[in-house]
């Protein structure tokens, strides 16, 4: 899977929001994560109690291994680092509203306006872009996209296959010289969308 190199250490919630994109993680999943479940020398995160109470484990790119090593080593010195993003009070993980005040600020810096509650960007659509973004670079490679499914929907821990697929409409969509081959490839894999996989999918 794709890291970005833009992805950073920073501050605790830039370095959570960063290893959401960078890993196609769900918000919580990388809110909940304790420093033992991340493994920089194996480069891999260990995600426990997930959606449907199932563990699994997520390889990191190179880059991102390195981004989150520099910030093991600024936090682990500090005193009660119970959480690897730990939140504004004393043992406790980053607050889902902190995460989401963070994340509109993060745009405001950016200068990409926000439309308001239920209208995004959300903090999910990142996991929603790490999964088009890795799609289209198989695509794009000329990859068994068909053979390769299979391991987006075990590394982004989707119950069904079909919550994976929904992910080639994207594709299709955002990138229509592939639409066709999708479509040939496909066809009867990528159901009509009336809808995509649920927020925590």
């Amino acid at each position: 899977m794709s890291c970005p190199r833009a992805c950073c250490p920073g501050p605790p919630a830039t370095s959570r929001t960063s290893t959401v994109y960078a890993c196609g993680l769900r918000s919580s999943e990388a809110r909940l994560l304790r420093p033992g479940d991340v493994d920089v020398s194996a480069g891999l995160l260990q995600v426990r109690d997930a959606k449907g109470g199932k563990d699994r484990q997520v390889p990191v790119s190179g880059p991102l291994r390195e981004r989150l090593g520099g910030y093991r080593a600024r936090m682990a010195g500090q005193p009660g680092w119970e959480w690897f993003f730990p939140g504004g009070s004393a043992g406790q993980p980053l607050a889902l509203g902190n995460v989401y005040k963070n994340f509109r600020r993060f745009l405001w810096q950016a200068g990409i306006s926000h439309g308001g509650r239920g209208h995004g960007p959300r903090v999910h659509d990142l996991r929603h872009t790490f999964a088009v973004n890795n799609l289209r670079t198989w695509f794009a490679a000329g990859e068994d996209v068909s053979a390769l499914l299979p391991v987006l929907q075990a590394y982004m821990g989707h119950s069904s296959i079909g919550d994976t697929a929904y992910y080639l409409r994207l594709t299709a969509e955002s990138y229509p010289q592939i639409a066709a081959r999708v479509h040939r490839e496909y066809g009867s894999i990528v159901p009509p969308v009336i809808g995509g996989p649920a927020d925590g999918d």
